[in-house]
């Protein structure tokens, strides 16, 4: 029984350590340019949300709502449905509950203990921690990506907004303008390319498409300051942008002044959470040591 149980928690971890490469594998981009490849995956959304009814879009739950919402939050590829995420959740909860019961029976083979079936409560325990923390692993790894990205885009925006009133004139090409203004930027160079090409067929649609394309609540002044841009008149478009750029500064400002003033809160966590931890395993012998006692002292 030591040994099929050996082998079948081997078999296991490595079907699950197969599943999961070919999984992570096939997002590997392979001979495209990242900004080509970024242009394709969102064609190939924009086609697939186009077939999708009312109704079949009304079908979606709740939870795949929020995850394609935290998904292009993060960047992440269009191809990532939820059903492949809830797949990934699966087989990295697996693989770590494997890991941990192949440490748990390599610790019984080093004592000389005797696999037996069925298994203890401390491999159970493990087990469902090793796949609790597994399944929840992806989960925090889109929340830290979409912190990260909203920052970076933030950021972005700001520098944006500063370009933009640095670049303008009187006789400036709006789309040329958005280009100047967007050479040095990462994030949103994407975004702004495509409303520049947009620009002169549909400015409605190309707006609607460049605050879709952002995704967050801070690019709505700037999405505003491209409204006024657009139903201006041409001479009178550098002094609208002027007018936007500066109340764009001002809100992002009042953001960040926002974020700082928070900032204490979560800095007073990360300090107390380990130096509780710490004070814990500090006073973990005494506890085991005044237990052992006070249980020997009723049981005598």
């Amino acid at each position: 029984m030591n040994g099929l149980g050996g082998y079948g928690w081997l078999g296991m971890f490595a079907v699950g350590s197969a599943m999961l490469s070919f999984t992570l594998a096939g997002t590997i981009r392979i001979g495209r340019t990242s900004r080509l490849a970024f242009m394709l995956e969102r064609l190939r959304e924009r086609e697939r949300l186009s077939r999708l009814t009312p109704r079949e879009a009304e079908k979606r739950s709740a939870k795949e709502r929020a995850f394609l919402e935290k998904a292009r939050l993060a960047g992440v590829s269009a191809q990532w449905s939820f059903a492949r995420y809830r797949q990934l959740q699966g087989l990295l909860g697996a693989t770590l509950a494997g890991l941990l019961g192949m440490a748990h029976m390599a610790a019984e083979r080093i004592s000389g203990t005797a696999f037996s079936f069925p298994p203890d409560a401390g491999l159970v325990v493990k087990l469902i921690l090793g796949f609790g923390a597994g399944w929840s692993l992806p989960h925090v790894g889109l929340l830290a990506a979409g912190h990260s990205r909203k920052a970076r885009l933030l950021m972005e925006i700001a520098k944006l907004s500063h370009r933009l009133s640095v670049c303008v004139s009187e006789r400036a090409d709006i789309r040329e303008l958005l280009l100047r203004a967007g050479r040095p930027l990462v994030l949103l160079k994407p975004y702004l390319q495509e409303l520049a090409v947009l620009w002169g067929k549909d400015r409605g649609t190309a707006i609607r498409r460049f605050r879709d394309g952002v995704g967050i609540s801070e690019a709505y002044p700037l999405v505003n300051a491209l409204e006024a841009i657009r139903r201006a008149d041409s001479h009178e478009v550098a002094k609208v942008l002027k007018e936007q750029t500066a109340g764009i500064e001002a809100t992002l400002s009042a953001e960040i002044n926002r974020k700082l003033e928070n900032a204490p809160i979560w800095i007073s966590f990360y300090i107390m959470v380990p130096f509780a931890v710490i004070v814990l395993l500090f006073l973990y012998p005494w506890l085991v040591s005044i237990s052992e006692q006070l249980r020997t002292s009723f049981q005598g």
